[in-house]
């Protein structure tokens, strides 16, 4: 059975989602670099990059903090 592409982005949503709450999640100040240099590895934008990291930053965050 194949998987469609849609599918194949959810599950690797999940999958990373999993690995950051697993493994934790380390912000240095090069951040913004590093993200636009992984950016451009991946042939997207760095500002739609930047806004994917911010969203799942935050995600984990809000999960470590909730009551």
């Amino acid at each position: 059975m194949a998987i469609s592409k849609e599918r194949q982005g959810e599950l690797a949503l999940m999958y990373l989602k999993n690995k950051l709450r697993r493994e934790g999640v380390t912000i240095k100040p090069n951040i913004r670099r590093q993200t636009a240099n992984e950016a451009k590895e991946l042939g997207i934008s760095s500002e739609e990059a930047a806004e994917f990291a911010e969203m799942l930053i935050r995600e984990i965050v809000e999960e470590a903090f909730a009551k």
